[in-house]
């Protein structure tokens, strides 16, 4: 490289520095390499196409002022796209460029319309890749419920209108086993037989951090970065695993793609076992953006639901019981769907290798050794009852519409401790309290944060919860 030409668009990028945020300059700007600078062309290599037109929508200002005070006015610029960082070929692309014509006051004069900004160069179609979708999962097997009806449609709408619904981005949380992964890929595989030229990822946010710190180690962050851009329905499981105390580097590189594919309108869905607000150690910019859209919990199925479950798997892999057995498996698995059909297999394994008919001896003998009874539960009138004690406040305060300070105290208290002792759904909680779902949310909210910030309402909470564990 010309050593001035370096001096140059090093002025070039300090001025663009001064005026924007360390993130986006790094981000879109800092990757840009100058190749040459004569007869008044200024000769740039782009890591990709989407490079320059998310700089002419977002920058052009700043970007023009930069070049008309470095390179002067007048200046044509021409794009390389780089194709391959080891070979370091490139596909060229000839354009008008940014034509940086004389500014009063360095205001920027806007083009005619025959001559845009930035013409960007064609490239090569994108090549196929691999979604990583189970194909089993499906809407069709995915069996509805009071519990999962209203995220099942929304995601249904998503799937049907990837990126150009309210719904984006699409947070589904809820505890293990209840069906988050098996919507997610039932999206991703509507989307791909609706639109199959749709470039659809779903992968675990582990995974995710798997192949940044690879991409990291090998020095191809910004082929990483390119290759997330080009997606058109991201489907990442388990967020919560973004985030932890030593992930600010992946968190950072997570919410750029996320901004990236939003502001593109690509589809963005993620599952979590707990809500946006419940991930300690997560970014509050990530935060704030996963609540951009709609957020719906899965609750653990009920009875019926559960029974359906049963039925819809005997069908499918043709395996036929009594009522009398599937009632009873449905009664006593409770926690969620991957029991129901692992006790379900169990019960086919043991009556082919025994050559026993599966009756409800056989179904009560499986269930106690794959499922057995779990420990009682801490349950919310345990809660209630130690807060009440400990808090003084007599427990029909706690259910009324009382809006005293002591009351409202130990009631958020109520409904934290509920919350993070027991299984309990944010809508059960409230249906408990006779409470709406989003008051138990700021209640939850607000004692968190006054734990963390008053040592006596510390104590006290710590005192019911080890009453409560012992």
């Amino acid at each position: 490289m010309n050593k001035d030409l370096k001096i140059l668009w090093d002025d070039c990028l300090q001025i663009l520095r001064s005026e924007l945020t360390e993130s986006a300059f790094n981000l879109w700007f800092k990757p840009i390499q100058p190749l040459s600078f004569a007869d008044g062309t200024l000769v740039l290599q782009i890591p990709s196409q989407t490079v320059i037109g998310y700089i002419e929508e977002n920058f052009i200002q700043q970007y023009a002022r930069a070049i008309f005070r470095t390179f002067g006015a007048g200046t044509r610029v021409e794009y390389r796209v780089l194709i391959d960082s080891q070979s370091g070929l490139s596909a060229s692309a000839v354009s008008d460029g940014l034509q940086v014509e004389k500014m009063r006051h360095e205001a920027l004069v806007v083009n005619h319309p025959s001559q845009p900004a930035f013409q960007q160069p064609a490239v090569p179609q994108l090549p196929p890749i691999d979604s990583r979708l189970n194909p089993n999962y499906t809407f069709e097997t995915f069996v509805q419920g009071e519990c999962n009806k209203l995220v099942r449609t929304v995601s249904l709408s998503a799937a049907r209108q990837p990126g150009v619904s309210t719904f984006n981005p699409l947070f589904i949380y809820g505890g293990s086993g209840v069906g988050k992964t098996h919507l997610m890929n039932a999206i991703g595989n509507l989307v791909k037989q609706i639109y199959p030229d749709k470039r659809v990822l779903y992968l675990s946010a582990n995974e995710f951090k798997t192949q940044f710190m690879d991409a990291g180690q090998r020095g191809q962050v910004a082929n990483f970065m390119q290759f997330y851009q080009t997606i058109d329905v991201l489907l990442i499981d388990d967020v919560q695993f973004l985030a932890g105390p030593n992930q600010q580097k992946t968190q950072e590189q997570f919410f750029h793609i996320f901004n990236y594919l939003q502001q593109s309108q690509k589809q963005i869905v993620m599952t979590s076992d707990r809500s946006p607000m419940d991930i300690k150690d997560l970014e509050d910019r990530l935060i704030t953006r996963f609540r951009w859209g709609f957020q719906g919990e899965m609750l653990r199925p009920d009875y019926s639901l559960r029974k359906d479950i049963l039925k819809n798997k005997m069908l499918r892999d043709g395996i036929d019981l009594s009522d009398e057995v599937v009632s009873f498996i449905a009664e006593n698995i409770r926690d969620n769907v991957r029991n129901l059909e692992g006790v379900l297999a169990s019960l086919l394994a043991y009556s082919m290798v025994m050559g026993q008919d599966i009756d409800i001896r056989l179904a009560e003998k499986v269930v106690e050794q794959v499922a057995p009874p779990a420990a009682e539960e801490t349950q919310i009138d345990d809660i209630v009852d130690l807060v009440s004690t400990e808090f003084g406040v007599p427990t029909a305060s706690l259910m009324s519409k009382s809006r005293l300070q002591t009351v409202a105290t130990a009631r958020m208290a109520a409904m934290y401790l509920a919350r993070l002792l027991t299984d309990r759904s944010l809508v059960e909680i409230g249906k408990y309290f006779d409470r709406t779902h989003a008051t138990v949310l700021h209640a939850i909210d607000a004692a968190s944060d006054l734990e963390q910030t008053n040592p006596v309402f510390k104590r006290q909470l710590a005192k019911i919860k080890n009453q409560l564990l012992k």
